[in-house]
């Protein structure tokens, strides 16, 4: 992770690179998808967080924490056969495919507690007996929404997989929303009490209702991520049956591969043009590139296709400023 930054700021330039990013990601985004927490650390941390270098390392270090999150959620549900560090590493890579991942942004900080959620999630799908994880689940998934705006849609997302995974009875079903609405109600009060309640809900709605779709900048993100994405595709589709699976990896894969719908749509409509929003789609590739590289029979081809998704990463940050 610090090599791809040092190679990009070494070829490109610290400040021009910050400066790009607030012009092209951070500030264009900012009033569109920042939720009201992101933007109160931005203006708490603003002395930090306008040192390129700081930045870089505050933004470093909660990829790291993502990452470790996503591991401990694999782990912990043995997801593969045997516990790995792999699809930790492969989100780091990954994530480095652009510029706009290397500073602080909403998406990035919303994708620790969507993780924390998922973690929940993953509980609650299997060992279904606690009403407290069907709270969690509600209250992180508002703290994520509270950084990133659109990552409230998610809650479409967990519905789904309760109707479908988990045969939730109605009463959890409000649980999960009373878990949301606590959170968002108890993040409202301060701007109710600074008589700035509306605007606090104008903002979520305008985070919430403003939907992009830009052709060209789609484009160089499916080329950036092409391999990836093929990999997963291809993954995500054999083996449906689950053959030589467990149940709880089947499920495993089955929300992953949500996650990674949801994570397309995302970037599809609700990017605003910036590359953090691959946040979430990444942590499905990770789960499946990993799948893909331990299934692999001849270890010569799972290290090929490690070292080539390498490469792309480098590739991309030397050709993303010619696009």
């Amino acid at each position: 992770m610090f090599l791809t930054r040092l190679f990009f700021f070494l070829a490109v330039g610290t400040e021009a690179t910050f400066d790009q990013i607030k012009l092209n990601g951070i500030e264009t985004y900012f009033n569109e998808g920042a939720g009201p927490l992101f933007q109160l650390l931005s203006a708490g941390l603003s002395f930090i967080l306008s040192n390129a270098y700081l930045n870089a390392s505050f933004a470093a270090l909660i990829i790291l924490w993502n990452a470790t999150l996503l591991n401990a959620l694999l782990i912990r549900n043995s997801a593969f056969e045997d516990n790995s560090f792999i699809p930790s590493a492969l989100y780091v890579i990954l994530i480095s495919f652009n510029s706009d991942n290397f500073f602080l942004t909403s998406q990035l900080l919303g994708t620790s507690f969507l993780l924390i959620a998922f973690l929940f999630l993953h509980q609650h799908l299997r060992f279904r007996n606690s009403d407290e994880k069907i709270l969690s689940i509600g209250s992180t998934l508002a703290l994520a929404s509270l950084f990133h705006i659109p990552y409230i849609w998610l809650l479409v997302l967990i519905l789904i997989l309760f109707l479908f995974y988990s045969g939730t009875v109605g009463r959890r079903y409000l649980l999960l929303f009373w878990g949301l609405a606590m959170v968002l109600l108890l993040a409202w009060l301060p701007f109710l009490y600074l008589e700035k309640g509306s605007d606090f809900w104008g903002l979520f709605y305008k985070g919430l209702s403003t939907f992009q779709f830009n052709s060209t900048w789609l484009i160089n993100i499916g080329i950036a991520l092409a391999l990836p994405l093929l990999i997963s595709l291809k993954t995500s589709a054999s083996n449906l049956a689950g053959m030589g699976m467990t149940n709880l990896q089947i499920t495993v894969k089955r929300v992953f591969t949500w996650i990674g719908l949801f994570g397309i749509l995302h970037v599809l409509f609700l990017s605003g043009n910036s590359a953090s929003s691959t946040n979430l789609l990444i942590v499905s590739l990770s789960y499946f590139l990993t799948e893909h590289l331990l299934n692999t029979k001849k270890k010569w081809m799972a290290e090929l296709t490690f070292s080539l998704v390498i490469l792309l990463i480098f590739v991309m940050l030397y050709v993303e400023p010619l696009y």
